[in-house]
């Protein structure tokens, strides 16, 4: 296969705009032009001398028709898979090929995401080849991938097993010749085989990939020989590990368990959206290596190549999942999300990072019944069929109940809780997942998301939740890990998110169009002090960080200076403190002379000695600019549909239950329907998503004069 780059001199224009030029990768959203329709991307290129010409899109969002001189060479649904079609020779024009790409990132109903919290950019996203090669050659255009599926596991012995299915186009006496090289670029295995006939060969004792321990790869060479000559080559990179799940102890690799302490993460970054290069994703790997976490979920879509190239090569475990985050009964929607699904699994099957297949995160939102479980189903069985190696695993959010099939469909689930932030308090945590691993004794647990929102100018020294300040989120951190790092059956869990992200329908903490629950800043040029705490937990580099560096105006006449280290202790002033044990160690009650004050902590470890200074300035009153006007910050629901008679909510109906319970229920419904007749219509429409809980409904849709504890009493009295 020879590559040609196509990256550059595009025609570029929307409709009933003037064209311009741009260079790939490319997205027209901007947070003040966020456009939801088509743009057409045209440019000329020579045509090469080959028999056989492919054009690879690397992602297109969300959907692409292409032309070739005016011949549709074919249409893709999915906005984050790499699409190739071939170009027949007969589109070739005096030497020329005119492309014409119709990209399209409207609102549809057949192909997902058909709702998230975060931005549906538009465009091409990572760049356009152009692909040549002869008359015999591998498959590039089957479903994306390069020709040749790597299946590789390690037995009960400890020897690798390698299943290899070639896809090719070629003459019927065609062969592929394989050559296996170990981690070192030594010849490991050699071994031939019919072209599209899968093959299968043991490799004795191979050096396993082990994680951020060893990330071992293997690189595999497939030659295509047709007529005695090499008409095609395709290198893969791959590795051998063994992984389990157990509902008791969580994950296992290669043997050995492994908490996965991992982190969240969006593609897109500040400055060029969705349109990432190297670059870009080199930086996000920096600050997850700097962090120490070891397992990375990439959410909630499939990402560029390159990235899952990083995660192989640097050693994290990876979660990787479809956009299906709003499941309909549409047959289309859900033919889409197996295309999406088919082609995540194949274009990666050979990775030994991807340990996990996400098939859906939160779609018991918006309806958790029979339906929308056997389209779960039906997702999982094409992992199963495709993939029988690796885990499948969902996400679902608090209102699911454990009971729900949606917790029985896979043998992995992950939950996405905001105790403390959304609802109830932050020592919930503990409860609620003692309680669902009762409940669900046979399924690996574990956390999917857990985080909070912080603007880094709001800064407060009682920090309260919806304040929006640095130390809130610090605070909460410190509070809610300790309590899912203490819960041996867990697998681990994944912090909502490593950075900032885009999200176009928000406005939220005094920021728009952004998502900040990150520990580092969209532009990836600020660690949040957030930051620094997982870093003293998880990273074995040694250090020490003096927080709230940005709050630096202070009224108080004394304060509590605060580090986050893994160093055993620090000292300040000469008085030295022994770390807590939650990375955190604290010299309280330092005084406050007027003007600038400077503490400078030091550590001595291991022969070396580490410092971190920070200086705050005394003022006569509180810095109105560290404080979000109108926040509600601190406030908190009043439980006025508590049952004062003391019924057992769990068995009988209540405002605690989501929209779809109550709903499910003819009885409960009807109640419904005599108090809030207006709102039904809207529910059964699906407007709003049916698995909120009634409470949070009623507490935006509240007519005036509806008496709540009223409606509430009328439900206690139905027995489910």
């Amino acid at each position: 296969m020879k590559k040609i780059d196509l990256n550059q001199g595009w025609s570029f224009q929307k409709p009933g705009g003037a064209p311009s030029t741009v260079d790939l990768p490319h997205t027209w959203y901007r947070d003040d032009d966020q456009y939801r329709g088509a743009a057409v991307y045209e440019k000329s290129v020579d045509a090469p001398d080959a028999p056989y010409l492919v054009l690879e899109i690397g992602a297109a969002d969300h959907t692409v028709t292409a032309y070739a001189n005016g011949v549709e060479l074919g249409t893709h649904k999915g906005g984050y898979s790499r699409v190739r079609f071939e170009i027949p020779r007969s589109c070739v024009r005096e030497g020329k090929i005119d492309l014409k790409l119709l990209v399209d990132n409207s609102a549809v109903e057949d192909v997902s995401p058909l709702a998230g919290d975060f931005t549906v950019f538009g465009g091409l996203t990572r760049g356009v080849s152009l692909l040549c090669g002869g008359e015999n050659h591998f498959d590039w255009c089957w479903h994306g991938t390069d020709g040749v599926l790597i299946r590789a596991s390690v037995d009960e012995n400890g020897d690798g097993i390698l299943n290899l299915e070639p896809h090719t186009a070629a003459a019927r006496d065609a062969a592929i010749r394989y050559t296996l090289l170990d981690p070192e670029g030594r010849e490991a295995a050699r071994f031939a085989g019919p072209a599209d006939v899968p093959v299968t060969r043991t490799v004795p004792s191979p050096r396993l990939w082990d994680g951020r321990r060893d990330p071992a790869l293997y690189t595999l060479r497939a030659e295509l020989v047709a007529g005695g000559q090499i008409a095609d080559v395709t290198e893969l990179k791959t590795g051998f590990r063994s992984t389990r799940l157990t509902p008791d102890e969580g994950f296992f690799l290669n043997g050995k368990r492994l908490r996965l302490n991992g982190v969240a993460v969006h593609q897109d970054f500040a400055g060029v959206y969705s349109a990432v290069t190297k670059r870009e994703i080199d930086r996000n790997f920096e600050l997850i290596e700097e962090i120490g976490a070891n397992a990375i979920r990439l959410s909630h879509y499939q990402h560029p190549p390159y990235t899952y190239d990083e995660c192989d090569r640097r050693g994290y475990v990876v979660w990787a999942e479809i956009p299906m985050l709003k499941m309909t009964e549409s047959p289309a929607l859900l033919e889409n999300a197996k295309l999406q699904l088919t082609e995540l699994i194949l274009q990666n099957i050979h990775r030994p990072s991807v340990c996990f297949w996400g098939v859906q995160n939160e779609i018991g939102m918006f309806r958790d019944a029979p339906p929308i479980h056997e389209a779960v189903r039906q997702l999982v069985h094409v992992c199963r069929t495709l993939d029988p190696g690796r885990a499948v695993t969902c996400a679902n959010l608090n209102t699911v109940k454990s009971r729900s099939r949606l917790n029985h469909l896979t043998e992995m689930v992950g939950y996405n809780v905001y105790f403390g932030w959304y609802y109830g308090k932050m020592g919930d945590y503990g409860a609620f997942l003692d309680n669902m691993h009762r409940d669900l004794p046979e399924t690996a647990l574990g956390i999917s998301e857990y985080g909070v929102d912080c603007n880094l100018q709001f800064h407060s020294e009682t920090p309260l939740v919806k304040d929006y300040s640095e130390e809130f989120q610090a605070l909460w951190h410190e509070t809610v890990y300790p309590i899912i790092d203490e819960k041996p059956y867990l697998w681990g869990s994944f912090i909502w998110n490593m950075f900032d992200f885009s999200s176009s329908r928000r406005d939220e903490g005094g920021q728009k169009y952004i998502n900040a629950k990150g520990l580092v800043t969209y532009d990836r040029e600020t660690r949040k002090d957030a930051f620094y705490y997982y870093k003293a937990k998880w990273s074995d580099e040694p250090f020490l960080h003096v927080r709230e560096k940005r709050f630096v105006r202070r009224y108080r006449d004394a304060m509590d200076v605060k580090v986050y280290t893994n160093l055993p202790w620090a000292a300040l002033n000469g008085v030295t403190v022994e770390n807590d044990g939650n990375g955190c160690i604290v010299f309280p009650d330092q005084p406050l002379a007027e003007g600038k004050n400077t503490f400078t902590v030091t550590a001595e470890h291991e022969g070396r000695h580490f410092e971190d200074s920070v200086t705050f300035e005394k003022v006569s009153a509180p810095e109105e600019s560290y404080i979000l006007p109108n926040s509600g910050a601190g406030e908190t629901v009043k439980n006025w549909f508590l049952d004062e008679e003391g019924l057992d909510t769990d068995a009988y109906y209540s405002l605690n239950d989501t929209a779809q319970e109550i709903m499910d229920s003819p009885e409960a419904y009807a109640v419904l329907k005599k108090y809030v007749p207006h709102l039904c219509p809207v529910l059964e429409r699906g407007v709003i998503p049916l698995g909120l809980e009634m409470k949070s409904i009623l507490g935006r849709e509240t007519p005036e004069g509806l008496n709540l504890r009223a409606l509430n009493g009328e439900l206690m009295k139905i027995l489910k």
